[in-house]
């Protein structure tokens, strides 16, 4: 009779079962470990987009922190000078007062002197009326000039108390230009340490998440070298009582001679 044919079995061995296991676990940790990378790359890019941004707005807080000062400075220089020139126009005004009340003396003495002459060449005295009217045309002179010189000075301190408040005016806006300034570089170094807090944060993440991928990866390595072993020593498990069994030689099957007796026995010669 031929000899049956054997269907090959599967190997469900333990050597099957580690192969099976250990490079798929192997190949979850690998892909962890690439997804732990790529996040721990997205958070050191943005800590570096955050840490930049940090030393921007640090710089533009800076940069509104001097012209800050520099605006309440001219500000300041600005509403002194407003003061001394209101001063001014303050003096101005109080010399014309003067001048005018001087000058108008002198006008009610020139104006008087010329009545005295009047009535001096009135009674015969030319001689004498002619000094009175010299001397009341000079004390008009200088009533005039007194006169001109308060109004020069009301001029003046009407123009000092304009530009006095000219000046306060620019002075103030200095100042609230400063103040507005000083508010800008306050709020921009809000942000720059915000930015700057949140890119620790992001670089302190991206730390961590480099050393999980690290420990994955190593992970990783190790289940693959592990499974790599275990699949070499049960396949070496598996193939040895194979190998035994193949070096076996398979029984002959009996065959029986036609007339029903043992092949073994020599059969006797009929007579």
């Amino acid at each position: 009779m031929p000899a049956r044919k054997t269907r090959g079995k599967v190997a469900t061995g333990p050597g099957a079962k580690v192969r099976a296991e250990e490079p798929a676990a192997a190949d979850a940790a690998a892909a962890a470990a690439l997804g732990e990378a790529a996040v721990t790359a997205a958070d050191v890019t943005r800590g570096e987009d955050e840490a930049a941004a940090a030393a921007t707005y640090s710089a533009l807080s800076s940069a509104a922190a001097r012209r800050g000062a520099r605006d309440a400075a001219e500000g300041a220089a600005t509403l002194d000078m407003a003061d001394e020139v209101a001063a001014g126009g303050a003096l101005a005004a109080a010399l014309s007062t003067d001048e005018f009340r001087r000058g108008m003396d002198l006008a009610g003495i020139a104006g008087q002197v010329q009545v005295a002459a009047d009535l001096v060449r009135g009674v015969g005295q030319p001689t004498l009326a002619a000094f009175l009217g010299r001397t009341s045309h000079q004390l008009r002179v200088l009533a005039t000039e007194a006169l001109g010189r308060a109004t020069e000075g009301a001029l003046m301190a009407h123009g000092a108390e304009h530009l006095a408040g000219e000046l306060a005016a620019l002075g103030r806006t200095e100042m609230g230009k400063g103040r507005d300034e000083y508010a800008t570089s306050d709020a921009l170094g809000v942000a720059s340490a915000e930015m700057a807090a949140a890119a620790v944060r992001s670089a302190t993440a991206g730390a961590a998440e480099l050393a999980a991928a690290t420990a994955m990866g190593g992970m990783a390595q190790a289940l693959a070298h592990d499974g790599a072993e275990a699949a070499a020593g049960a396949g070496a498990a598996d193939e040895g009582p194979r190998g035994k069994a193949a070096t076996r030689r398979a029984p002959k099957p009996a065959t029986r001679p036609p007339d029903g007796r043992a092949s073994g026995r020599p059969s006797k010669a009929k007579k």
